[in-house]
């Protein structure tokens, strides 16, 4: 199709050929570039997610520890009397 393309605007002059094949070009940089971002999109969300887990983890962690702690505090409360 492109080269169709090419060819009808060579037909037309030097400039319509140009100003196709830099219309192309740019129709294709702009996929790429979309494609890009869509891969950078989905790293971007694979690393949240691993992120919320790993906080999620730290969470879990964080109340045992607090509730070991009041455990513990209300060990040497009972001993203290």
């Amino acid at each position: 199709m492109e080269q169709s393309l090419l060819k009808a605007a060579l037909e037309q002059g030097l400039w319509a050929l140009l100003f196709v094949s830099l219309y192309l070009y740019q129709l294709n940089e702009s996929r790429r570039l979309q494609a890009d971002a869509k891969e950078r999109e989905v790293k971007l969300t694979n690393f949240l997610q691993d992120m919320t887990r790993q906080f999620e983890l730290l969470a879990m962690q964080y109340e045992r520890l607090s509730d070991n702690v009041q455990e513990i505090k209300s060990e040497i409360r009972e001993r203290g009397r």
